[in-house]
């Protein structure tokens, strides 16, 4: 990116209130993506299998993180949920906040609620979640159910 290009970033950015489109105003980019830590993530982009691929490896992720802590290995290999996951997530709601569940040797559960608007860091996880996703350790699948 030339130095101009930067500045029209920056500027588009930083005037660009909560819940508006960014890349309307940057005519050659395909994806924009903010993220804080294991926080939040946002999202936009022109590639419409995107926005699922990184839904799934989030939940790979918080998954594998909490199987790592249970065995106390540096790592642990998680498979991601086929796009139909995220993509039922996404169908359903735009905004989706996510606990850990139950965590053994065999199952990882990660309880999901829709939420309105964006999550904010002081907005807690609702009482009973919507959704809860499972992994099956074992056979490495993935299953959605109601939440608990």
């Amino acid at each position: 990116m030339t130095p101009e290009q930067l500045d029209e970033l920056a500027l588009v950015l930083g005037t660009t209130g909560a819940g508006e489109p960014v890349l309307s105003g940057l005519k050659d980019s395909r994806v924009w993506f903010a993220g804080h830590d294991d926080c939040y993530a946002l999202l936009e982009t022109r590639a419409p299998d995107l926005p699922a691929a990184v839904l799934a490896r989030l939940l790979a992720l918080m998954a594998g993180g909490a199987l790592a802590n249970l065995s106390e290995k540096p790592s642990s290999h998680v498979p991601e949920p086929g796009a139909w996951l995220p993509e039922q997530l996404i169908a359903t709601a735009p905004h989706w906040i996510g606990a850990l569940g139950e965590v053994t040797e065999d199952q990882v559960t990660i309880r999901l609620a829709a939420l309105p608007e964006p999550w904010q860091l002081d907005v807690p996880f609702p009482q009973q979640a919507d959704l809860t996703a499972t992994l099956d350790v074992r056979h490495g699948t993935w299953r959605i159910t109601p939440g608990e």
